[in-house]
């Protein structure tokens, strides 16, 4: 294994049909704020920058330039959320909003998570952390409508409990990080 550098992932760019409506939209559902705009010196392509972080000059970045009719090329857009009751909020937000669809939620283990689609169908993804590790792909079900944040954690945990791999997401952050520390490799 190489002696590679640190590096944190810092923004993620996504080239859009329409870049005025996606910048209200993630401005308007996500509350990004637009940072800087304006187009290559080229002409070829538009860009806007938005951030929700004082210290990210931009964590989103539209351009122009994506061909009529292309789908998306991202497999999702995913923003951290600091709690369940955030979480719950981003759902109703998405509920109420005409121009996000199919918003849907499920637990992964390791995360409660609401997906929907923006206005291009790109998938956006809303999450929270939880306490928990299980062998990834994991999805358990929830419903903000009809389930309250206890109810939701209480079936989650139950449910987690049961799936291969389980324990705390603590003890699997230690055990990632001795891996990392000694470059060993992932399991599989």
């Amino acid at each position: 294994m190489t002696d590679v550098p640190y590096a944190s992932l810092s923004h993620v760019g996504i080239s859009v049909w329409d870049l005025d409506r996606m910048v209200a939209f993630y401005g308007r559902v996500l509350g990004f704020m637009l940072t800087d705009r304006g187009p290559l010196p080229s002409g070829a392509s538009e860009y806007a920058f938005m951030s929700r972080d004082p210290d990210e000059h931009h964590q989103l970045v539209l351009a122009t330039g994506r061909a009529p009719g292309v789908p998306s090329q991202i497999v999702q857009l995913s923003l951290k959320m600091r709690s369940l009751a955030d979480l719950r909020r981003m759902y109703d937000i998405v509920r109420d909003d005409a121009e996000a669809t199919d918003p849907q939620t499920r637990a992964h283990g390791i995360a409660w998570s609401l997906y929907f689609r923006d206005p291009e169908s790109n998938t956006v993804e809303a999450f929270t952390p939880s306490p928990w590790y299980v062998h990834a792909p994991s999805a358990v079900p929830f419903d903000f409508e009809t389930m309250s944040d206890e109810e939701i954690f209480d079936r989650v945990a139950a449910a987690v409990k049961e799936k291969p791999g389980f324990s705390t997401y603590a003890e699997w952050k230690a055990s990632a990080a001795e891996r990392m520390r000694s470059g060993g490799h992932w399991p599989g």
